[in-house]
Parts: structure tokens; C-alpha cells; sequence
């Protein structure tokens, strides 16, 4: 008999072993729910993945949709266009106003036709000998419009056959007008007459549309631009016109001789042979010799402008190049109207100067002060040294010169480059001086 008695380190070892095997579930039930927490968690991530990715599918679905629906609508409004562009519509129209017009025009016809008997005859029963008139009378007019058809294609004359289909459908227009307003009155009459004269009509104009289509091949946007650009080379023609209108009006009553010159050149030359600048430039050359807009008058002002000039320099003794000196000194440095200073602020010797007298007595001390060059003030650039002393006139000269104003007829067209030739040279003081002496002392 086997005794149930443990001791107490074998109850201990069997608790401790209890407890191990305890906690050891309890790491493995834990171990178990992280899995399954982390399999939730991955198939959640994978269902989001999921979601994502059939948003993006659906959107690109919904974007190739779109695109579809837009290139459905493009491609309608390119067929709607090419439909306008051909006049598809309009002849589909025109091919449909001749059907319902023969649908009327020809049991109208057939039933007057066959409604007609001889004088005398008295229930003669229908006129069958009359009932290919009708179809006769519409084919007639067709034969034109097939003809002017045929002329197209073959770069013939069209204008028989206009007159043609014209001349026919007149005629079955004219029988539908008497028996329908004998029938059923004026109005049933005239709309009778249209449907045999507007078909081939209609016809008629669809060729005429379809022979010009052919003949430009542009399409509507080309021919709009062409419309803008003749609208615009039509305004600039113009506009030019104007021009040369005024031009011609303003050397009319400028330079009459040489506008009379003008047109007898343009209208020696064949039209477009010669400019208009280079007919002008000719007449003027004839005239003067001389280049556009330059005459012997004006010439002549520039040389007495010339003169003027020289005699000032030589009185008051600057040259040009002294004169384009200061001209240039005068542009770079133009002249202070503030304080003397450096900075702005008044010179030595008190708000009022030396002078007392402000600014300008501050200038003007300084201007006599003298300078580094052994000169008070400021000179002009020309004048560098004191005039020398005036050389005496030569009796020869003023006998040469007094001939020369006797030559002239004129002593006031004695000018000192004339004196200067006439004395073999010379400076421009001399020849002044000499020319006020004769002037002033004639013989």
C-alpha cells in the first residue's frame, strides 16, 4: 500500500513547478494575443491598402469615363463640323424638299391630265394617252440640272443649261399654276407651280455651291483669315492713298515747278516703270541740281550764315574749336545757382562775403582774384593772351576790295571771305576791318 505522505520540499517543488507551468501559459496566452493582435492589425493595414488602391483604380476609371465622354463630344463636334463644312445637311434638305415637290407636283398633274377629254365626248372615261405627260414634264427640267452637272465636270459653259432647266420648269410650273387654280383655287394654284419650279431650282443652286466649294479648297477658319488680312491690306491701301494724296497736295502748292516736273516724269514712264520717291528725287535734281530739299536760296542763307559767324569770331577773337570747347564745358558743368562752397555753406568773411554782397559779390571776388595762371578770374577759352596790335590796312587792298564792290554792284554783298580771295589770304580781323573801311569810305 503506497503511502500519500510528501514532504514538504516536495509540496514546495510541486507549487513551484505549478507556478512555472502557470506562468508559462499565461506568456504563451499573451505571445498568442499579440499574434492575433498583430494579424488584426495587418489585416486592417491590407484592408486600407485595399480601399486605397480602389480609390485610385476608381478614380482612373472615372478619368478614362471623362476622356471618353470628351472625345465622344470632340469627335461629334469635328463629324457636326466636317457635316457644315461639306453642306451635308443642305443637301440632305434640298434632296428632300425635290422628293415631297415631285410627290406633289406629279398626282396633281396625272389627275388633270387624265381628267382631260375631247369636246363632245361625254363620259370618255380617263385620258391614258395624256398620262405620260406629267412624268415628261418634271423629267424635262431635270435633263437641265443633270446637264449642268455634267458641264461642271467637264469645265464646260454652264449658262445653257441654267437657261435650260429655267425654260422647263417654267413650263410644267406654269401647267400646275392654270389647273390648280381651275381646280382648287389661287393659292393651291401658286404652291402647285412651286413644287415644280423651286426643286429644280434648288438643284441648281446646290451645283452652283458644290462648283465653288471645289474651286477653294480653304476651310472656314482659313477663309476668315483671309477676310481679316484683305480687310486689313485694303485699310493700309488706303490709309496710303491718304498719304500720298496729302503729300502730293502740300508739293503742289509748295514747289509748283517742281511738281509740274513730277508728273511729267510719271507720266513719261509706264505705270509702275518708276517710284514715286525716285519721279520726285528726278524732278527735283532737274530743278536744282542739288539733292532733296536743297535749293540755291537756301544756299545761299547758309553762306551768309557762314559769314555772320566768322565775322563774330573774328571781332571778338575766338576760333570754333574755343566755341565748341565752351559749348561742351557749358553741357558737362552747367552753372551753380546755390553757395559757393564745396558743401553749400557761405565762404570765409560771414554770411554776406567779403563783398557784402552775398553769393554774387562771392563770385565776383573771386573772378578778379588771381589765378595760377597769372589772370584774374575765369577767361574765355579763345582768348588766351592780350590782342596784338592791329595791322594797318594795305592802300593796294582797298583799292582791290573797292573794285571788287564796284564788280559786285552791291556793297552790301561784300563779305570778308570774298575779301580774303580777292587779297590773296588773310586773317579774318584783316579782311573784316578791311571791308568796313570800303564800306565806310567808298570811292
Amino acid at each position: 500500500m503506497t503511502s500519500g505522505y510528501r514532504s514538504w520540499e516536495e509540496r514546495d517543488a510541486e507549487v513551484a513547478k505549478t507556478k512555472a507551468e502557470t506562468a508559462r501559459l499565461a506568456a504563451e496566452a499573451q505571445v498568442a494575443a499579440q499574434a492575433v493582435e498583430s494579424g488584426a492589425a495587418a489585416t486592417e493595414t491590407a484592408k486600407l491598402a485595399e480601399q486605397v488602391k480602389q480609390a485610385k483604380l476608381r478614380k482612373q476609371l472615372g478619368d478614362v469615363a471623362e476622356a471618353a465622354k470628351d472625345d465622344d463630344v470632340e469627335r461629334k463636334a469635328r463629324r457636326r463640323e466636317q457635316r457644315d463644312e461639306n453642306g451635308t445637311t443642305f443637301k440632305l434638305l434640298v434632296n428632300a424638299a425635290l422628293v415631297l415637290g415631285l410627290l406633289a407636283a406629279l398626282p396633281a398633274q396625272i389627275s388633270y391630265f387624265l381628267g382631260l377629254h375631247r369636246k363632245g365626248d361625254k363620259d370618255a372615261g380617263p385620258a391614258w394617252t395624256l398620262g405620260p405627260i406629267p412624268f415628261f414634264l418634271e423629267l424635262l427640267a431635270w435633263v437641265g440640272v443633270m446637264g449642268t452637272r455634267w458641264a461642271h465636270r467637264k469645265g464646260l459653259p454652264r449658262w445653257p443649261f441654267w437657261l435650260m432647266t429655267a425654260a422647263l420648269a417654267s413650263v410644267a410650273g406654269y401647267i400646275n399654276l392654270a389647273h390648280g387654280i381651275t381646280e382648287y383655287g389661287t393659292v393651291a394654284g401658286i404652291a402647285l407651280a412651286a413644287t415644280s419650279v423651286i426643286g429644280p431650282l434648288l438643284a441648281e443652286v446646290r451645283q452652283f455651291l458644290e462648283t465653288k466649294a471645289a474651286e477653294d479648297g480653304r476651310d472656314l477658319k482659313q477663309r476668315a483669315q483671309d477676310r481679316r488680312k484683305a480687310r486689313e491690306a485694303a485699310k493700309a491701301e488706303r490709309e496710303r492713298e491718304q498719304i500720298e494724296k496729302d503729300e502730293d497736295d502740300r508739293r503742289r502748292r509748295l514747289f509748283k515747278d517742281e511738281f509740274a516736273e513730277y508728273e511729267r516724269i510719271l507720266a513719261a514712264h509706264p505705270t509702275g516703270a518708276i517710284s514715286r520717291e525716285a519721279a520726285w528725287a528726278q524732278a527735283w535734281d532737274t530743278k536744282h541740281l542739288l539733292p532733296l530739299s536743297v535749293t540755291a536760296e537756301s544756299l545761299a542763307s547758309r553762306e551768309v550764315a557762314r559769314e555772320a559767324i566768322e565775322e563774330v569770331m573774328t571781332e571778338y577773337g575766338r576760333s570754333p574749336e574755343s566755341v565748341a570747347v565752351d559749348l561742351w564745358l557749358a553741357t558737362v558743368f552747367p552753372a551753380n545757382r546755390g553757395d559757393d562752397g564745396p558743401t553749400g555753406t557761405p565762404a570765409e568773411g560771414g554770411p554776406e562775403g567779403p563783398a557784402g554782397g552775398g553769393s554774387r559779390g562771392r563770385r565776383a571776388a573771386t573772378s578778379e582774384a588771381p589765378t595760377t595762371q597769372g589772370r584774374k578770374g575765369k577767361q574765355r577759352s579763345g582768348r588766351t593772351a592780350a590782342k596784338t596790335p592791329e595791322r594797318p590796312l594795305d592802300p593796294a587792298h582797298i583799292v582791290k576790295v573797292r573794285k571788287l564792290a564796284e564788280a559786285l554792284d552791291d556793297i552790301e554783298m561784300l563779305s570778308a571771305r570774298k575779301v580774303r580771295e580777292v587779297i590773296g589770304g588773310g586773317s579774318n580781323e584783316y579782311a573784316v576791318r578791311l571791308r568796313n573801311f570800303v564800306k565806310n569810305n567808298p570811292a
